[in-house]
């Protein structure tokens, strides 16, 4: 199986269950492959400011694709 990445980095979203509506940005993808060097797992680094400080997560594709508008979505899901 193949996986590839969606999304760029740089792309900011506003995450769906984020109650407090923080801009996100993605700054790495991180990606994780298996001995044959098949990628077998791709997730995104992603920050937001809280309190004056950067906070950084990793998200899954599925979670960015939740977040994202429609119309901002159809450019990226190709």
């Amino acid at each position: 199986m193949k996986r590839k990445t969606r999304f760029p980095i740089g792309l900011e979203f506003i995450y769906y269950a984020d109650k407090s509506k923080l801009p996100r940005r993605i700054i790495d993808i991180l990606t994780t492959t298996n001995s044959s060097g098949e990628v077998v797992k791709v997730e995104y680094l992603v920050q937001h400011q809280f309190l004056g400080q950067n906070v950084s997560e990793t998200m899954v594709d599925v979670a960015i694709a939740r977040s994202l508008e429609p119309e901002v979505f159809a450019l990226y899901n190709k």
